[in-house]
């Protein structure tokens, strides 16, 4: 992936200790334009780069299993 792309997110991959099945945890950006807090909680709207790289992270979980 290009590094210029629209990607406000962070990925992070770790193994379960326990079952030892891979997670995927998604941090991000609060000071990105598709990111809101408020009053009622969080809204996230991914961007249509983010959805590519959400996919292809789970992707490869999954071709791990």
């Amino acid at each position: 992936m290009d590094k210029n792309e629209n990607i406000h997110i962070k990925l992070e991959i770790s193994r379960d200790p326990m079952t030892g099945h891979l997670n995927l945890m998604t941090r991000f950006d609060s000071s990105a334009p598709n990111f809101i807090k408020d009053e009622n909680g969080f809204t996230w709207s991914p961007t249509r780069e983010e959805r590519a790289f959400l996919n292809e992270a789970f992707d490869m979980i999954l071709k791990k299993r």
